[in-house]
């Protein structure tokens, strides 16, 4: 009877998800270099296109697109791309086309760097920045805690040290050169923000801003009324979105998305721009395509979540799920960008947590301990290596990452391994049409060769220094606290700012280091110093603008206490 009950749920489940050969042939069509190559064709070569009569797009650029909208009293622009080095060329080619008029707005759809790093260019005629309310926050929030890890996870994303032949695009617009978004300080922070929406008038043109979270939670869409254009943020672009980004990031707002692409159909756009790949234009391509896509997102969402109730665990939620007929295969809904797999299981997590409900995940053995008995059984480390050189030598990479990656856990580390799992990442890389995944195998195979480049500090303009949030600057000070050097110390500094009228009090205490404002917890040792300084030159000083000596010695701080017992309190913090 439970056999029978258990051909009746995988029928059902054929069923419900459509032909299973079919679904396979399109998994197979997914790790098609053709299709990458369909993909960066379509972003093509920089270039300008006209949308409509007000609009203009520079397309190929960078990773994202610059829209400039002219009206009677000037131009606007929309989302300045990501450094000054790479926003030049755009720029110029933006002038050429269109006409010429001073800049009055610069519109930020959102708080990612390939959107607002090249604002700088744009200043000269002293422009209103918009944003939304939630613009300021979600920028700094980003650039905290695990800012080293998704530092070094982004390159990897990127394919920072791949080739061009290997990795001609990142899937969604040109390839990313992150050390000039990092050289170049172009960023400049909003003047104006709102929420819900708003209308900006210019003479007898008018725009709307409207609030419409997606890969970002302080997104915004820009509507142009009189040309029937909308600007379309990265709420859709070419590609299955990125509902997950292995570069690691806090949960996506996947319901709001759904809104936020139904607001955009409302609308009725005759000319759709995304600020990422290549527009679409025509009231029912553009209507057809937006439903396709926010049914593609709805999908994923709900499948997992059916799967979830009915007790399945997360490793066959992301195997199971899968786009339906009428929706895969679709050059919009191809996971060159985000994907399916990597979706299920953030929806999973994000709402159910990392404990999927099997009893064996909760105490496992030690994963060393598993991988050297499990090597054991397939016959020793050499039978092993010997199956991973097979495996490559017959074109099986993800076995031969399997098989290496096992070995390694296991403590084996044989000669010439490395190597071969750097093979091994590379041969699977050139089977895959999705640009993050390919770019991560492929960074991840240069990093086994030449190890993991530490990545150079950003320079920062003086107003993005002058607005760090204190509440950021000390949170990431607790966790930068090296716990081998303050395993013994009970002991606490102070820090005054007179300018902002707040106090915080980081005390020390056998390998933590506990962060409080205003007044000190109880058991709080007295302070071996206390730095009175103004907020802003301690903003100066965490960002590495100036050091504590130079404060010193410049007047700006005065020190109760000892300076060298602070010296040495600081001496404990990893603050490079």
């Amino acid at each position: 009877m439970k056999g029978f009950s258990r051909t009746l749920l995988f029928l059902s489940l054929v069923l419900f998800f459509g032909c299973a050969p079919k679904e396979q042939q399109v998994r197979e069509a997914l790790s098609s270099p053709e299709l990458l190559k369909k993909q960066c064709e379509l972003i093509g070569a920089p270039r300008i296109e006209r949308i409509s009569e007000h609009v203009w797009a520079a397309i190929g650029y960078d990773l994202a697109n610059e829209i400039l909208i002219h009206t009677p009293e000037g131009n606007i622009i929309v989302d300045p791309l990501m450094s000054p080095k790479r926003g030049e060329a755009a720029k110029r080619d933006l002038l050429a086309s269109a006409p010429a008029g001073p800049v009055k707005a610069v519109i930020y759809t959102h708080s990612h760097i390939d959107h607002i790093g090249g604002a700088s260019l744009w200043m000269d005629d002293k422009p209103q920045i918009w944003a939304t309310d939630t613009f300021k926050d979600h920028f700094y929030k980003q650039y905290q805690v695990f800012l080293p890890i998704e530092t070094i996870r982004g390159r990897r994303q990127f394919g920072d040290h791949a080739t061009l032949e290997d990795l001609p695009c990142n899937g969604i617009g040109r390839r990313t050169d992150i050390r000039a978004a990092q050289e170049g300080a172009g960023i400049r922070l909003p003047t104006h923000t709102f929420s819900g929406s708003r209308t900006l008038t210019f003479g007898a043109f008018s725009l709307e801003l409207i609030e419409a979270p997606g890969e970002t939670h302080d997104q915004l869409i820009v509507w142009i009324p009189g040309d029937r254009t909308l600007v379309a943020a990265d709420d859709f672009y070419w590609t299955f979105p990125n509902l997950y980004t292995i570069r690691g990031s806090s949960p996506r707002p996947i319901d709001g998305w759904i809104r936020s692409i139904d607001t955009m159909r409302r609308l009725r756009p005759e000319h759709l721009v995304p600020c990422h790949t290549v527009p679409v234009h025509g009231p029912q391509e553009i209507a057809t395509i937006l439903t396709n896509y926010r049914d593609a997102i709805q999908w994923v969402r709900d499948e997992t979540v059916r799967l979830a109730n009915r007790g399945y665990d997360i490793d066959t939620i992301a195997e199971t799920v899968k786009l339906p007929p009428h929706l895969a295969g679709l050059h919009y809904t191809t996971e060159y960008y985000g994907q399916v797999d990597w979706s299920a299981r953030a929806v999973y997590t994000n709402n159910l947590g990392w404990f999927d409900g099997r009893p064996d995940r909760l105490y496992p053995m030690k994963v060393r301990e598993a991988a050297g008995r499990e090597i054991e059984l397939m016959g020793g480390s050499a039978k092993v290596m010997d199956l991973a050189d097979e495996a490559l030598r017959s074109g099986e990479h993800r076995w031969a990452i399997h098989l290496l990656t096992k070995l390694n856990d296991s403590g084996f580390a044989g000669e010439g391994m490395e190597e071969k799992l750097a093979v091994s990442y590379e041969g699977l890389a050139s089977t895959l049409a999705n640009l993050n995944g390919r770019g991560y195998l492929l960074e991840s195979a240069w990093e086994i060769r030449h190890g993991i480049e530490k990545p150079a500090p950003a320079k920062l303009d003086e107003n993005i220094v002058a607005n760090i949030p204190l509440d950021a600057i000390f949170a990431i000070m607790a966790t930068r606290l090296v716990p081998e050097k303050a395993m013994g110390v009970h002991e606490a500094v102070h820090y005054v700012f007179p300018d902002e009228k707040r106090r915080f009090i980081v005390t020390v205490r056998r390998g933590i280091a506990e962060v409080v404002e205003g007044d000190p917890l109880p058991g709080t040792p007295e302070p071996v110093a206390t730095l009175t300084v103004d907020a802003l030159t301690y903003r100066k000083m965490a960002a590495k603008v100036i050091t504590p000596l130079g404060a010193l010695a410049s007047g700006k701080i005065r020190v109760e206490g000892s300076w060298l017992g602070f010296l040495a309190f600081n001496g404990r913090f990893d603050l490079n």
